[in-house]
């Protein structure tokens, strides 16, 4: 049986595998809750107008800035040599070019923000402990569940199995067509997020299209697919295009999408959609992949 962990922990992951955790229970000692700044709090911009003679402000808009982690802990090894290994090994893996996540784990309550270091660890002697700050900045201030989200609109559900027997002259189904063309899709996050979604042909399928039945709004491929390709198109700020993948060959589709196609997000909440074509309905399967962003942990 696992050991339930009951404390705080931050695990710093770069693109490379290099990994720290920051805990109680670490090498790099940090308490979470008292050691760790920017977690849970997010800045707000917002932007007014004011005319001559009016009381107070228009509200325009507004936005929610970069978050900044700061971390400060100590190197929990009083021997120097075995300090000066760790010191070492902190600043190899905390390597300002390489991409990197922060991974928030308290029992099973986990969730993920993309970091960059904003300053490589500072290191000051204490007077038993060797002492460490490090800073992240985080471009995007959400933090996220640790799998991505599949909703299926559109598939096939398995119906073979173990034992099997196959009845005499009647044979036996292997599969069937989930009959639904409508799925609610329900962001739990805080503020509305982007998404991916996939169309994939079985068939010869003309202009598979996505419609949200709350807003209007939607996203279609002015293209003919065939058995066996994939149209991914993403919604997420700062990823936004379309790609196809044709005989495990991935190529951009961007100049396919619909001009009046709105690279639309997920509201919080519910979010109803359908899936069309202009022939080969039956031949299509959609589904949408999305990540709820949070404020804070």
């Amino acid at each position: 049986m696992a050991k339930f962990i009951n404390y705080e922990r931050l695990i710093y992951e770069n693109e490379n595998g290099g990994a720290i955790e920051f805990s109680v229970g670490s090498d790099f000692y940090v308490n979470v809750s008292k050691d760790v700044n920017g977690i849970a709090d997010v800045r707000n911009t917002l932007y007014t107008s004011s005319s001559m003679g009016q009381h107070g402000e228009t509200f325009i808009s507004q936005k929610i800035n970069s978050r900044d982690i700061d971390i400060v802990g100590v190197i929990n090894r009083k021997d120097k040599d075995n300090m000066l290994t760790l010191r070492r090994a902190m600043q190899k893996i905390l390597n300002p070019e390489l991409k990197a996540t922060l991974t928030y784990i308290y029992g099973d309550f986990v969730k993920v923000i993309d970091v960059k270091v904003d300053n490589a660890p500072v290191f000051k002697r204490g007077a038993v402990l060797e002492q460490f700050t490090v800073q992240f900045s985080c471009p995007s201030p959400f933090w996220r569940d640790q799998q991505e989200t599949k909703k299926d609109i559109a598939s096939w559900i398995g119906s073979f199995y173990f034992p099997l027997e196959i009845p005499i002259d009647e044979g036996i189904q292997f599969g069937y067509r989930e009959p639904s063309v409508i799925v609610d899709v329900y962001n739990e996050g805080d503020v509305d997020t982007g998404m991916r979604v996939a169309f994939k042909a079985i068939g010869t399928v003309e202009n598979p299209l996505l419609l949200n039945i709350n807003t209007g709004e939607f996203i279609q491929v002015n293209a003919t697919l065939v058995a066996g390709d994939t149209v991914v198109v993403n919604t997420d700020y700062g990823s936004k295009g379309a790609t196809l993948t044709r005989g495990g060959v991935e190529s951009d589709y961007f100049r396919y999408i619909d001009v009046d196609s709105t690279f639309m997000q997920l509201k919080i909440g519910d979010n109803v959609f359908r899936y069309n074509a202009s022939s080969g309905l039956d031949q299509l399967e959609v589904s949408i992949y999305y990540s709820p962003k949070y404020l804070g942990v």
